[in-house]
């Protein structure tokens, strides 16, 4: 399954479908989720050395704002000032996020369908030369990717409408019968819960069929996509589970015991493998 997902992926990479894939790191699978809610957003994501963050999002006034709803809104600032800024300004000086070439994640969460939103964000986005550019066509690979997570309305609504647009979508549903990536749908972000202790594929018109969790992992991937993982369990038997199954991302609220678990795994696989 491993041999197959690589060469759909390679298909996937020459016709423009996907970016090019990098040899994973020790804090590859890092991803901060609701960054907002740390002491300082985004600044403790980069000093651990996370490689994605997410970023609830949802208009006030003409401005895309963060935070996480309409019935609990604390305006958290701009998605500009907080985000989008200090990551322009790393890559203009870095080349890079991290200066090492690799792709760094910005997850916008999007918190409400009004076209309004959508087509605010389009605008917003559109000022940053950092962004990966997706066409029908291919995708033109930048030093940050955007994803659009969350009101599954909006977000089918900006990637199907917006012919140049800099950002794909997630699902946060999974079918069987879903068909193969293309330069709209890149991702998958499932809950925990729903995957681990039965995990399930659903069949279009079927019950849900418990399967193990790497075969659910095997299949999104054999589809082209990737899979990001949230609402888990802060333990480190379930951030083992989520990547001896091939997750490639897991989200945590704890930066810094996630980096520090992650640092250590890699450390002790080194010294295993060191003759």
């Amino acid at each position: 399954m491993a041999v197959a997902y690589a060469c759909l992926f390679a298909v996937l990479y020459a016709q423009g479908v996907v970016a090019p894939p990098t040899e994973p790191t020790a804090l590859s699978v890092a991803h901060s989720h609701n960054d907002y809610e740390q002491p300082r957003p985004l600044v403790q994501a980069l000093e651990a050395g996370f490689e994605s963050v997410e970023a609830d999002v949802l208009l006030s006034g003409r401005q895309v704002v963060v935070s996480h709803g309409l019935f609990d809104f604390i305006d958290r600032g701009s998605l500009d000032d907080l985000y989008l800024r200090p990551l322009q300004q790393r890559v203009d000086r870095l080349g890079s996020v991290y200066g090492d070439g690799r792709p760094f994640y910005l997850w916008i969460d999007l918190k409400g369908s009004s076209r309004d939103l959508t087509d605010a964000l389009h605008e917003l986005l559109a000022r940053y030369r950092m962004f990966s550019v997706f066409t029908d066509e291919r995708v033109y690979p930048g030093p940050v990717v955007a994803i659009l997570t969350g009101d599954e309305e909006a977000k089918r609504r900006y990637t199907d409408e917006h012919p140049l647009r800099r950002a794909c979508r997630d699902s946060n549903r999974f079918v069987a019968s879903d068909p193969a990536a293309d330069r709209r749908w890149t991702w998958y972000a499932l809950k925990w819960d729903e995957l681990i202790d039965g995990s399930s594929i659903e069949e279009e018109g079927a019950s849900r069929r418990e399967v193990p969790l790497r075969q659910v992992v095997e299949r999104i991937h054999s589809l082209g996509r990737r899979l990001r993982v949230y609402a888990m369990p802060e333990r480190r038997d379930a951030w083992e589970a989520a990547i001896a199954a091939g997750v490639d991302l897991i989200g945590t609220d704890r930066i810094q015991s996630f980096g520090e678990f992650l640092r250590a795994r890699a450390a002790r696989a080194d010294s295993l493998a060191t003759p």
